[in-house]
């Protein structure tokens, strides 16, 4: 009898020990979500189950499934794998929520509507004919082109999209930045070999093979084919140190 009371109290601890633990584990969670709007979280989770990330119930509580989702999303778009909606991972899942307070497109200007239907065409989207004018058949293009590359559907030729279709113009107003230090430029080499793109020698030193090896990668990313470790490409290529240094 004394032996099975003590194997019934020794039960009751361990289990006390992973109820603990368990409420532990939900604790940190709930602590990471704290000071998120509801709604919010709520549209992260209608976006993550709109891309196949399925984080449960959407009803505006970040649980375990949700992170685990938000984990998954952050793997596959090679962002930082926290588990937490930082801003990094929010201007990718609701972009529109940062690009919002910007002006809208003046849409009368036919050139830029014209190079985005030469794009869209090159890309295999039909936007009709490439005249610069703004009707169904270029709209229904758009809305290919934001679900295969994984854009808010808008069907408009909003900042979000342009940036994609067009970088170049984006880019091109930049001023070139400073280039990395040796050791970024390393860390962005070895990155680059272990994506598949060969930049030659790991040493830092910017040369014709570590340019090929960039171009190449952007070309595989959309990002502007500068050839150069510019912010945008490096802000892709290492995610994990721009991020860091936006803290």
């Amino acid at each position: 009898m004394k032996r099975l009371i003590a194997m019934l109290g020794i039960s009751l601890l361990v289990a006390g020990g992973f109820l603990s633990l368990d409420s532990e584990a939900r604790s940190t969670i709930s602590g990471r979500a704290q000071g998120l709007d509801q709604e919010l979280i709520r549209d992260v989770q209608r976006q993550l189950k709109g891309l196949g990330f399925n984080p449960g119930v959407v009803d505006g509580n970040y649980g375990e499934q949700t992170a685990a989702a938000l984990r998954a999303y952050q793997q596959a778009y090679r962002l930082p794998v926290t588990g937490r909606l930082d801003e990094t991972t929010l201007r990718s899942i609701l972009p529109e929520r940062f690009e919002a307070s910007r002006p809208p497109l003046d849409l009368s200007n036919r050139e830029v509507l014209q190079q985005a239907q030469r794009q869209l065409k090159a890309l295999g989207f039909d936007p009709g004919t490439m005249d610069g004018s703004f009707g169904p058949q270029t709209e229904a293009a758009l809305r290919g082109y934001q679900q295969a590359y994984r854009l808010p559907q808008t069907g408009r030729l909003d900042d979000v999209t342009l940036r994609s279709l067009l970088p170049e113009r984006f880019e091109a107003s930049r001023t070139s930045a400073e280039p990395p230090n040796r050791e970024v430029l390393r860390q962005a080499q070895r990155q680059l070999k272990a994506l598949g793109f060969d930049p030659g020698t790991m040493d830092g030193s910017f040369g014709p093979q570590t340019e090929a090896a960039l171009r190449a990668y952007q070309q595989a990313y959309r990002l502007p084919q500068t050839g150069r470790p510019d912010e945008a490409t490096l802000r892709s290529l290492l995610p994990e140190k721009r991020e860091g240094a936006l803290r």
